[in-house]
């Protein structure tokens, strides 16, 4: 009885021991083995509520292009044609300060994180589209953020261009044709060099995509993607998927 019982106590702190380095392996390989999610790779900045009112913009921007290109189509405009579409301009008219104002805070808060100097090189290591990648290698990421937050407001006469178009049509003499061309041209234009030329909506476009890109990795939002084609490079295809 003495024996068994001076055994137990000799070998207890070994298997105490064994124990605690076998969970603690357990746990160890539990870590390594979870997939890491693109929030956990992105940098530790939080541009969430940013992204949220880009986001929200782009989208009833898109949303306002494709109402005005489809009133462009009608072979006769009336006023009551007009007011629903303007309402909804004034409204996008308004709003582009908060994205202005969103754009300085992205800008802020990378450069507190330290994060500001390599935002460039950060979003090209994310982007996987020969064309954007290009894009956004001659037309940097820092570069659509700050002419963003200095000058967007400022620029609120190209998002009512459209409906200026359509206004024109209601006492035009010239007839539907060369108006028509000018309403889808505020939806859809063909820009030859991107680069050096940024229209309001290309700029808002590239900015949602390199946040979305700068946060979520190379699973950037198909919309985001979409807009980046439309209102940059022009393709038509890609404006029916923002």
């Amino acid at each position: 009885m003495r024996r068994s019982i001076f055994s137990f106590l000799k070998w207890s702190p070994i298997t105490a021991l064994l124990l605690t380095a076998v969970v603690f392996s357990m746990q160890s390989s539990k870590a390594k083995n979870q997939p890491t999610s693109a929030l956990d790779a992105a940098p530790g900045v939080d541009l969430s509520n940013e992204e949220r009112v880009i986001a929200k913009y782009a989208d009833d921007l898109a949303a306002y292009d494709k109402q005005t290109a489809e009133l462009g189509k009608k072979a006769r405009l009336v006023s009551a044609d007009i007011e629903a579409i303007e309402r909804r301009s004034n409204d996008l008219e308004s709003r582009l300060a908060s994205v202005q104002s969103a754009a300085g805070e992205i800008i802020k808060k990378l450069k507190a994180a330290n994060e500001w100097d390599n935002a460039d090189s950060t979003l090209l290591g994310r982007i996987t589209d020969a064309r954007r990648r290009s894009f956004f290698q001659e037309s940097s990421f820092r570069q659509l953020l700050e002419e963003s937050a200095s000058s967007l407001n400022s620029r609120r006469n190209e998002i009512a261009a459209p409906l200026d178009s359509l206004r024109k049509r209601l006492t035009s003499r010239y007839g539907e044709g060369a108006d028509f061309q000018i309403v889808r041209a505020g939806y859809r234009a063909a820009i030859p060099n991107p680069v050096m030329i940024k229209s309001a909506r290309c700029m808002l476009a590239g900015m949602r995509y390199g946040i979305s890109g700068f946060i979520h990795g190379p699973e950037a939002t198909k919309r985001s993607e979409a807009g980046v084609d439309c209102y940059c490079f022009g393709m038509a295809s890609a404006c029916s998927a923002i």
